[in-house]
């Protein structure tokens, strides 16, 4: 889990790839686990090798809204070293689902070329996590219930 004070807050990672006068408007952390019962079945197996698969198997994402375009960023390791990149302009928006629990918001893009799904704990890493999750939930038309 990336540590947002080291690196100079959530927004700082997508400075590299913001169009000129793009504003971020939110920032949420979220992550794509593998299968529960994929990782139900590896713990089974072994506990520790189940959880270090799990924990491998693991993607972490960083998607922020702006006032043009969704971009997700997944990284590994602390210092968030992004290696995909996913945009998505607003006014093109491929079609997407989302939907908002108790403890997570989830949010599915399915896009053939470039499909992202991830879910977002209401307690993540990130300031706010819960609210900037649901405005990016909103922003693609789910509800922010």
């Amino acid at each position: 889990m990336a540590k947002f004070d080291a690196i100079g807050g959530p927004a700082a990672p997508f400075k590299p790839y913001l169009e000129p006068g793009e504003q971020i408007r939110n920032v949420a952390y979220g992550v794509k686990q593998p299968n529960m019962l994929l990782i139900i079945g590896l713990c089974l197996l072994a506990v520790l090798p189940g959880l270090i698969a799990t924990f491998l198997l693991t993607k972490e994402y960083l998607v922020a809204l702006t006032d043009r375009r969704i971009i997700a960023l997944r990284f590994k390791g602390s210092k968030v070293n992004v290696q995909e990149i996913l945009e998505y302009r607003l006014n093109g928006l491929p079609q997407a689902k989302t939907s908002t629990g108790a403890i997570f918001t989830h949010i599915k893009i399915s896009d053939p070329a470039k499909p992202f799904v991830a879910k977002f704990h209401r307690m993540g890493p990130a300031p706010q996590n819960r609210e900037n999750a649901m405005a990016i939930a909103a922003a693609l038309g789910g509800k922010a219930a």
